[in-house]
């Protein structure tokens, strides 16, 4: 009606949002709209000349201006609002004018230079390139009573440069005019609306947790009223908040957004991932889905058709490791009965957001009905392939480590590589279907138990909890009854031991799944650290070691149908246990590839330091075999060739480059789901001001695993460099990973935020008899290391006690 500035201020006052007081002078109440056509009919469009417009104003035009302000005393904001302003087709942003702090005697001219800016240059270069009509140009102008803003500034529903799930809040001192033109210190801010945490770009804190979470909140009711990716400009004058006016952000479309999401990934890459790493997980699951769908549709002409998702099923943004959520369900959808899948699967998963695009995969009725015949045969045929790909890795593994040393030259590295890839990675697909199936059984063993004990979920979850395999546990025992045959050892039998532990288990540590990690296998010393942990208290070492040889607790008696299932369940999850740790030992064949290419290319010269090789990719460390590599073509692929020493010098801006970026990174919250609109990006700062919303000390609720009550200090692990002394802690992260088993033993509990009754938190802690709760929202956001807790393993309870 007015233009969307003026009518979106109505809706807002309607609704009883904070706006200042205003008044309209419409377009025409002040100028003949009949006289105003016809001049610009009969300057074809192109009307510059201020006289004509103003021979086209009304005669009482002054006084209908002077209406406006009566019986309003101070100051006024005077705002142009254009019929065609910030609509769908057309935004016309920074073309009309604004002014403030006008006072009531100037209130007749700057309602005329709002009329006038029609008429700019700028306005009719704006109109011949959008195909505007100038003809149905009115100008309609707002008077509204001026905030006298100690702070202000504009306020995004969605990052502009495209990341749906985050708000941003720019913010400066005063009106706030700075923020846009840039004239002053600006502070921003950057919301994540999934996780509700937040960080600040700039000098100084302008806004205090409440009065961000105030805009937030603001803007929520905002989008309600108008719609996503809004553009809101707003004031803070003595405490109170103030929406000055509300359009669309025009160049967010979010039809089909990209989305990451760390549900379950992040158990086996917690924290920032190096780019060798992220390189490398991507080449892995690429060809394990490619080869998932193989055996689904096993039609080729299919396949490739789909290639771009299987190649994309996992991606990186700020250094750390997401599932691209979309694509996963993409490929679920091969599947017969996917409906019914995916939920079993986003449950086990640990995935809070459940929505996703319910439009099938477009199949042929006969290809649909050959996915059916092809997944149950491959589902059944999952014991045995799991048998085969077993006996496969120990083939590989013996032969590679007869034939791996650490001074081969990178070429005959990348020919081991190539080898372990071939043998193993291409065929570690069938890990997936055994997951799937696990999956599946344990839903049903859910249902079931649910059918029979109506209501009693936690005994559900503590039956599936108890369905584990001693698997994961045997590196663990086999330490424990190292150290604690230890003292009894000669210095000779010490160092068989050690060697035959190294072999074994050497690559099962934190963090495994991260070729920069340190293991036993690479880093022996730390065996030996281990070791005089355990040595270190000789009470709670006996007592750990007759707990590991004890018989264990036989689950509840169950219905055979039950029983049925949890035989299923528990041999699903014993072959993703071996899995998991035939993994572990495969990364770590390729760790110690790299691993001795860094010190080759050290030794040469190409790498100032062997740790260097983590910050390259798998194609950027292999081009360097070449020893005349440039920046240009790891990045480009380029033919071009340079010196060695200028080669050495690009390859090396290029890690430092990536090591400051990871800096950065290391700033930033982690985030367990971002939105992107349509490539996902790395963010770039000058400088980052962390920043996590604290709630309310009180209670938590999550999922219960292993049972048992326990009262101790939090200790919060973030990375591997905050599990330090764990010793009688409750244990506090984001999520663990299969290398946590060698700290929970001397833990008092475990909580995580992530993670589900198949996750190795729940497995682990149940054999080891540790409290446990997973799945816990905003716990990092809520507990801080030394608050003291009480953990209810039974009903999945926390109560934060006090803090430190």
């Amino acid at each position: 009606m007015y233009g969307n500035k003026i009518d979106n201020l109505i809706k807002m006052r309607e609704q009883g949002l904070p706006v200042p007081e205003f008044r309209i002078l419409r377009f025409g109440d002040l100028v003949d709209e009949g006289a105003w056509r016809n001049e610009v009919t009969k300057s074809k469009g192109k009307l510059t000349d201020p006289g004509k417009l103003r021979a086209c104003l009304k005669p009482d035009w002054e006084e209908t201006v002077r209406s406006a302000a009566d019986d309003k005393d101070g100051l006024f904001a005077v705002r142009s609002s254009c019929n065609l302003e910030d609509g769908e087709d057309y935004s016309f942003a920074g073309q009309f004018a604004t002014f403030l702090n006008v006072q009531r005697e100037e209130l007749s001219q700057k309602v005329l230079l709002c009329l006038e800016s029609l008429l700019q240059e700028s306005v009719l270069k704006y109109l011949e390139q959008s195909g505007a009509n100038a003809a149905s140009l009115q100008m309609n102008v707002l008077v509204q009573d001026m905030v006298q803003a100690d702070r202000a500034g504009v306020l995004f529903t969605a990052n502009p440069q495209g990341i749906l799930n985050e708000s941003v809040i720019a913010v400066g001192r005063g009106l706030g005019e700075g923020v846009v033109s840039g004239g002053s210190d600006v502070t921003t801010y950057y919301y994540q609306r999934t996780n509700q945490l937040y960080y600040y770009e700039g000098r100084e804190a302008l806004l205090s947790n409440a009065e961000v979470e105030e805009l937030i909140d603001l803007s929520k009711r905002l989008e309600d009223k108008f719609g996503p990716w809004l553009d809101v400009e707003f004031a803070f004058q003595d405490g109170k908040v103030f929406v000055l006016q509300v359009r669309r952000i025009t160049t967010i479309q979010g039809d089909h957004p990209l989305i990451l999401d760390n549900s379950n990934i992040v158990e086996s890459y917690p924290g920032l991932s190096l780019p060798l790493t992220i390189s490398f997980v991507e080449m892995v699951y690429g060809g394990v889905f490619k080869g998932v769908s193989r055996r689904v549709l096993k039609n080729e002409k299919e396949l490739r058709k789909h290639e771009d998702v299987f190649y994309h099923m996992v991606g990186h943004a700020n250094g750390r490791v997401y599932y691209k959520i979309s694509n996963w369900y993409a490929v679920l959808k091969f599947l017969p009965m996917h409906q019914k899948i995916i939920p079993v699967w986003q449950e086990m998963m640990g995935v809070r957001q459940k929505g996703y695009d319910e439009e099938d995969v477009k199949l042929s009725s006969m290809v649909r009905l050959m996915t059916y015949f092809n997944s149950i045969c491959e589902l059944l045929s999952v014991p045995r392939h799991l048998k085969q790909l077993e006996k496969t890795f120990g083939k590989v593994n013996q032969e590679f480590y007869a034939n791996y040393r650490e001074d081969l030259t990178p070429k005959e590295l990348i020919g081991l590589y190539q080898r372990v890839k071939e043998q193993l990675l291409d065929a570690w697909d069938v890990t997936l279907l055994n997951d799937l199936n696990t999956f599946i059984s344990t839903g049903l063993v859910k249902r079931r138990l649910l059918k029979r004990h109506p209501g009693d979920e936690a005994y559900a979850n503590r039956y599936i909890s108890g369905i584990s395999n001693i698997e994961s546990m045997k590196p663990v025992r086999a330490l424990i009854d190292l150290a604690h045959d230890y003292p009894g050892l000669t210095p000779g039998e010490r160092e068989e031991r050690k060697k035959v532990y190294v072999q074994e288990y050497g690559d099962r540590n934190l963090e495994e799944l991260k070729l920069e990690s340190k293991t036993f296998r690479s880093h022996p010393e730390i065996l030996e650290e281990k070791i005089r942990e355990y040595q270190a208290d000789p009470k709670r070492l006996e007592r750990l070691w007759q707990e590991l040889h004890q018989e264990r607790e036989k689950a509840v008696k169950e219905d055979w149908i039950t029983r049925f299932l949890g035989k299923r369940c528990a041999a699903g999850i014993a072959g993703r246990e071996r899995s998991r740790l035939n993994r572990s030992r495969v990364y770590g064949m390729v760790r110690l590839i790299f691993g001795s290419m860094g010190k080759y290319y050290a030794k040469q010269g190409s790498l100032q330091d062997p740790e260097d090789i983590f910050y390259l990719t798998i194609d950027e460390a292999f081009a360097l075999a070449d020893e005349n590599v440039t920046r240009a073509e790891m990045t480009q692929g380029n033919d071009g060739r340079m010196e060695p020493e200028a080669s050495r010098l690009d390859v090396q801006r290029t890690i430092e480059e990536r090591r400051a970026s990871y800096e950065l990174f290391s700033q930033l919250p982690a985030y367990g789901r971002l939105v992107f609109e349509k490539q996902e990006f790395d963010k770039r700062h000058e400088r980052v001001n962390a920043f996590q919303r604290r709630r309310e000390a009180g209670t938590l609720q999550g999922v219960p695993c292993s049972a048992g009550e326990v009262t101790a200090p939090a200790l919060v692990i973030q990375s591997v460099k905050d599990a330090k002394d764990v010793s009688d802690k409750i244990l506090v992260t984001r999520m663990t990973d299969p290398g946590w088993v060698f700290l929970l033993t001397t833990a008092k509990g475990v909580i995580s935020e992530k993670g589900s009754l198949l996750s190795h938190t729940a497995i682990i802690s149940r054999e080891l008899g540790v409290p446990s709760i997973v799945g816990v929202e905003n716990l990092l956001e809520t507990v801080k290391t030394g608050d003291l807790l009480h953990v209810d393993g039974n009903t999945g309870k926390i109560e934060i006690i006090g803090g430190r």
